[in-house]
């Protein structure tokens, strides 16, 4: 019993923390102790992270859009597709299940499943409105055996859950039982709310308000990096206009007569000047004409922002498990480029993994309300990001018959001729050799030749 209660305590003190951690009351993740309560302030860094800032990251961030595009499109580079049975079944002929679920699980659909991928990463969960052709209003459940027409991605800024199970017996407890989803107007205004029942919605990631989106730990850097982009760009910006600097002789100059050649009141003889300064960054042939002056440009020394700029860099890098190379498409050095791609297309195919369990997860709601038929097993199937080209199984082929040519001088060779067949990317030639158990039978060999084309 106390261990129970200790344990509720626990938690709800933990949930309460995030709650405020959120709401910015308190920042518990300050790591510099002199400065703990005012750090993040001094450094700009957010206290707290919403979807809006997200999305801002997203959709002007040219690191952060890389990234995500940059993900999203090498693991959905190609589509998956769902098999009846487990992987080891992939060779044998299709199922009546899988041409029904083929029917349903279109190349459309795939795209939009990328798609809310893509916006999962973006605000830590999206959805996928599921259009039912069954007649029904969006806020009533699924018809049983109805088909799927199609599929629209939602963004998390215009999905909300309205209500929630309350039952604790439920196998659904704490899921929402309503949802609202917020439409957007043809005028870019938001239009309507529109309540949406689960049937027809299936959502990627974690809806709750703990979870932790994918550009959150990176979220940092990427606001030093701002600052070094715009602070260069700022920097290059106020040395190229060319901001001019006149010291006048204070006993040779008479500034009433400056007023007066000019045709205005002393008051407004810096405005003259002002005038003159923008015409001489303006046009390339232009004469400054002083009386007693000396005109210098006021230039600053710019620093290089470079190694700032990889020092974040290499945060956001380690933050999203990318590879910086990869991230901004630095080539240098080939072998390292490629090292870091084949690094790159590992963790993707380790991503297709965790996508496997959603597109599983998806299939089974498509299941339950009656869309696709239920069977006992199934997998989802990727095909190899790591696949070696044709000019790198080539070259794999003709290391296997170097070898062989090495090895025939011991009077025996290492590699079958259908063996580097099949290295190089071709079907085996003709029939397999007959093992030693066929020698003993020679009657049993007749199904592992060819068939004699005169008869």
């Amino acid at each position: 019993m106390t261990d129970n209660l200790t344990l509720a305590v626990n938690a709800a003190m933990n949930q309460n923390a995030i709650a405020r951690a959120r709401m910015g009351m308190l920042n518990p993740y300050g790591l510099d102790d002199k400065r703990k309560c005012s750090a993040w302030q001094e450094y700009g860094f957010p206290d707290t992270i919403t979807y809006e800032m997200l999305f801002g990251l997203y959709r002007r961030g040219g690191l952060g859009h890389g990234a995500v595009e940059k993900l999203v499109g090498t693991c959905w580079k190609t589509s998956p597709w769902v098999i009846e049975g487990d992987d080891q079944d992939e060779s044998r002929p299709e199922t009546a299940w899988e041409k029904s679920a083929t029917q349903t699980l279109t190349a459309r659909v795939w795209r939009a499943f990328a798609d809310a991928d893509r916006r999962r990463l973006v605000g830590r969960f999206a959805g996928l409105l599921l259009h039912i052709n069954d007649g029904h209003q969006w806020s009533q459940p699924a018809a049983k055996g109805k088909s799927l027409v199609k599929v629209t991605p939602a963004w998390a800024g215009s999905l909300k859950p309205a209500k929630f199970d309350t039952d604790e017996n439920s196998q659904t407890y704490g899921q929402p039982t309503e949802w609202w989803y917020a439409e957007l107007g043809s005028n870019g205004t938001a239009g309507r709310r529109v309540r949406i029942h689960p049937d027809r919605v299936f959502i990627l990631g974690d809806w709750r308000d703990d979870a932790i989106g994918w550009l959150e730990p990176a979220y940092n850097a990427f606001v030093s990096l701002e600052k070094v982009e715009g602070g260069s760009g700022e920097s290059f910006l106020k040395n190229a206009a060319r901001q001019l600097n006149i010291n006048f002789d204070s006993e040779g100059v008479d500034f009433a007569s400056l007023a007066s050649m000019y045709g205005v009141k002393l008051e407004e003889l810096r405005e003259k000047f002002d005038e003159v300064a923008v015409e001489m960054n303006r046009g390339n042939d232009t004469v400054l004409v002083t009386q007693g002056a000396t005109t210098t440009p006021l230039v600053s020394n710019v620093p290089d922002p470079r190694p700032t700029y990889d020092i974040n860099l290499q945060t956001v890098s380690a933050a999203l498990d990318i590879p910086s190379r990869v991230m901004v498409g630095n080539q240098q050095g080939e072998r390292a480029s490629t090292e870091d791609l084949r690094y790159f297309n590992a963790r993707c195919q380790s991503r297709r993994q965790d996508l496997g369990f959603e597109i599983e997860d998806f299939v089974d709601h498509l299941t339950r309300i009656g869309v696709l038929k239920p069977i006992a097993e199934k997998a989802i199937m990727w095909d190899d990001l790591n696949e070696q080209t044709t000019t790198e199984k080539l070259e794999s082929a003709l290391k296997m018959s170097q070898i062989n040519q090495t090895a025939i001088a011991t009077g025996e060779a290492v590699f079958g001729s259908n063996e580097i067949r099949t290295a190089a990317g071709y079907d085996p030639d003709g029939a397999e050799p007959l093992g030693e158990d066929d020698d003993e039978d020679p009657d049993d060999g007749d199904e592992g030749k060819k068939p004699d084309p005169a008869q």
